[in-house]
């Protein structure tokens, strides 16, 4: 069977619904066309709201994390990124353990397999409850979290991370606490009482690396892991006959610098220690601590200066071998020694413009004229001198 279908008869309707236009033929059209209306838009109440969607943030933004850690799990863990740290920078033997020891820590601390992109400010503060809760200062939790913040900052540099860093600006201690709660300075009496000892003369026969690296901590205010990779070449002497250190491996421009020391020091005694380790050692050092494995060069010589302090009951404040660095400093400032040369001296950077950039530098004969006097007297009144030095 068949049907002819005629066009003509066909009920129409016109409706758009984006523009509210509806059109139909005679009345009884019309209220067919609200019915059908009614029915689309009870359809449309019944069907479930699709979720809010959130604009994209314009191109370059910065997208903060609101506390909802990503379900990230890619790139480079933080251990990854220590790795790859250290081969492209040159970073020494000491803070290669400081940073592999803090990454080892932080990673163990955030329970998984610890992806920088993972890593959050709540994250770092957590880690810092949880240090303090361990017993570790303000000075030490900022060291740390420092180390975090350092590779997380080459990581952003390098493009494996992107936004903010989140140890940035998490420091505990303000500069102005860092300067007034740093360690302590010797006064003169305990100067003389240190080296005066009898704990320290003895240490010339039963340990001489340690007594020859607190001796030249006295008078030329190197720090002690500056003290304790000396290589036998950085021993030198001008045309003018000064004894000199030359420090070549320093964080600072500054820091690399000629340090003038007294000609007491470089007595036979000295020389004999130093030919003995010439003899001895296979490689350049002097002194045998650089040697020791998985600590700071200076390590056991700060726990054995710690342990001469106590023998001689000095404990006032935070007195450790930088308190000797901190003591010449000052001792040299009040007996007349100028800003510029002792800034050289200590290999102290000089934000003065002025001086900085259009002053010369002072030769280590003009260094070593300057301070040779205040090196003999202070040798002279710790009784070092009167020793069968």
């Amino acid at each position: 069977m068949t049907y002819d279908l005629d066009p003509s008869k066909f009920i129409k309707y016109e409706l758009d619904l984006s523009r509210g236009i509806a059109k139909a033929d005679g009345p009884d059209d019309h209220g067919r066309l609200m019915d059908a209306l009614a029915l689309v838009k009870k359809v449309q109440e019944q069907q479930p709201s699709p979720p809010a969607t959130t604009p994209p943030p314009p191109q370059g933004a910065v997208v903060e994390n609101m506390g909802i850690r990503p379900a990230t799990h890619h790139g480079l863990t933080l251990l990854e990124l220590l790795d790859k740290y250290i081969l492209l920078r040159q970073v020494k033997p000491a803070t290669v353990t400081a940073l592999r020891n803090t990454s080892k820590e932080f990673t163990a601390f955030f329970q998984s397999k610890c992806f920088i992109a993972d890593i959050m400010v709540s994250d770092v503060t957590r880690y810092q409850e949880f240090l303090a809760n361990k017993g570790n200062v303000p000075r030490t939790i900022d060291g740390k979290v420092g180390y975090i913040k350092t590779l997380l900052n080459f990581a952003i540099k390098q493009g494996y991370l992107m936004g903010k860093n989140p140890a940035e600006n998490m420091s505990l201690m303000t500069k102005k606490q860092k300067l007034t709660d740093g360690y302590g300075i010797f006064e003169l009496n305990e100067i003389k009482q240190i080296f005066d000892s009898e704990y320290f003369k003895s240490q010339k026969e039963t340990d001489p690396d340690y007594y020859y690296v607190l001796l030249l901590g006295l008078v030329t205010g190197c720090r002690v892991n500056e003290i304790t990779t000396l290589k036998f070449d950085q021993f030198q002497e001008t045309e003018e006959g000064n004894n000199l250190i030359v420090i070549r491996d320093s964080k600072t421009l500054a820091g690399k610098r000629e340090v003038p020391i007294p000609k007491e020091i470089m007595n036979n005694e000295f020389i004999a220690f130093v030919k003995s380790r010439k003899e001895k050692n296979s490689g350049d050092n002097v002194f045998k601590y650089v040697s020791r494995d998985g600590k700071g060069s200076g390590n056991a010589v700060g726990k054995k200066f710690a342990r001469h302090l106590a023998e001689l009951k000095i404990n006032r404040g935070k007195l450790v071998f930088h308190s000797l660095r901190k003591f010449l400093n000052d001792h040299f400032l009040k007996n007349g020694i100028e800003f510029e040369p002792r800034c050289q001296f200590f290999g102290h950077e000089i934000e003065n413009v002025n001086i900085a950039t259009y002053a010369k530098k002072f030769s280590v004969d003009h260094l070593a004229k300057n301070v040779s006097p205040i090196q003999f007297k202070l040798l002279l009144t710790t009784g070092i001198i009167r020793t069968k030095f």
